[in-house]
Order: C-alpha cells, then sequence, then structure tokens
C-alpha cells in the first residue's frame, strides 16, 4: 500500500530548509572564521594594551610625585618655613614617619619640617601621604636619597646639603626623570631605564 503525499510535506521540507523562513545561525566554516580573525586581533592588540597601561603607571606615579614636591615648595614659601618630602614605609600608620630603610615606591611624606630636617618631629604638620605605589615602579634618585627639603626661598635641599638632584621613576624599561635645580623647580625628562 502506497501513501499519498500531501501537499503539506514539501512545504514543511522548504520550511525546514530555511528557504521560507531565511536562513538561521552560523556555520561551521564561518564561525571558525570568526574565531581566527578574533584570535588575530586579540594577539595583536594585548601587547598594546599593556604598553598603554605601564605608559599610564609611569605617569600616573611621576604626576603624584610632581605634585608633592610643588605643594612643599609652594608651602615652604607660603609659610616661610622649610618643608620636607621624605620617603616612607608606612604611610598608612596613624603616626607615619620618614623612613631611611624604605624605598621611594614604598610612599612618601610631605610636612613642615620645623625640627630635625628630614624627620618628624613632635612639633612638625603633616600635610599629604601617598601610600605604596604598584610593585612594577621604581624610583631610584641622585642627591635626594632619604628627602627633599624646600627653604622658605623655595630652593631644596638634600640630605647632604647639595641643592640640586634626580628623582628617576621607572616601569616596564621607560623611565621618566624628575629633575630638581638650584631653585627647587622640578622639570620631567623621559628615557629609557
Amino acid at each position: 500500500m502506497r501513501f499519498r503525499q500531501s501537499g503539506k510535506l514539501p512545504t514543511m521540507y522548504r520550511e525546514a530548509r530555511g528557504e521560507k523562513m531565511g536562513r538561521r545561525g552560523f556555520t561551521l566554516v564561518e564561525l571558525l572564521v570568526v574565531l581566527a580573525v578574533s584570535s588575530i586581533l586579540l594577539t595583536i592588540a594585548i601587547p598594546g594594551y599593556a604598553f598603554l597601561a605601564n605608559t599610564n603607571r609611569l605617569a600616573a606615579v611621576t604626576n603624584d610625585l610632581v605634585s608633592a614636591l610643588q605643594m612643599a615648595r609652594s608651602e615652604a614659601i607660603k609659610r616661610g618655613m622649610p618643608v620636607t618630602v621624605c620617603k616612607t614605609g608606612n604611610a598608612t600608620a596613624s603616626a607615619p614617619t620618614c623612613d631611611i630603610t624604605a624605598s621611594w615606591q614604598h610612599g612618601w611624606l610631605v610636612f613642615v619640617d620645623a625640627g630635625t630636617k628630614g624627620v618628624i618631629d613632635s612639633g612638625d604638620i603633616l600635610l599629604w601621604t601617598r601610600e605604596r605605589v604598584s610593585n612594577d615602579v621604581i624610583i631610584t634618585t641622585s642627591n635626594f636619597s632619604r628627602f627633599v627639603s624646600y627653604l622658605p626661598g623655595g630652593s631644596s635641599q638634600g640630605p647632604n646639603g647639595l641643592a640640586n638632584g634626580a628623582l628617576h621613576v621607572c616601569v616596564a624599561g621607560n623611565q621618566r626623570s624628575i629633575i630638581i635645580n638650584t631653585i627647587g623647580r622640578p622639570r620631567l625628562s623621559s628615557s629609557t631605564c
């Protein structure tokens, strides 16, 4: 016995093939092409993003340090008293102190330095603290190994009495140097480290 085909069967067959409703979804080849193009674009973009992140980190730390130095200089002129920027390892403590064993990347303090130069005494006023910077950042110095002190006239002085020096901020092979001249003004210079 043979079944007779109704007119609906070819219509249902065409609908299942997508002729009436249009195609839906992707073929395996299309999906593989999209994945290949995406992986190529990610391979190109990720190193560029790392460079951008490192450049931004370098700029942020340098700007923070320059801001601290400019604040110290302006406060020294305004108050008519020495103001010091020193490195610290305990910026978040209730009574932070200057720490000669710390590195500049561990943090720094800005304070009115009425007593012993480079040391926070009982009468000194703490103006600003900066906590530890990213572990990728290395800060080295020339002349300002422990602190940068600004005198009431605005000139700078390091721990050895010299007025000029530099702080070098290094991130992933790129370096920005904060060069402080004899009258205490900082300027920036870029190079590699």
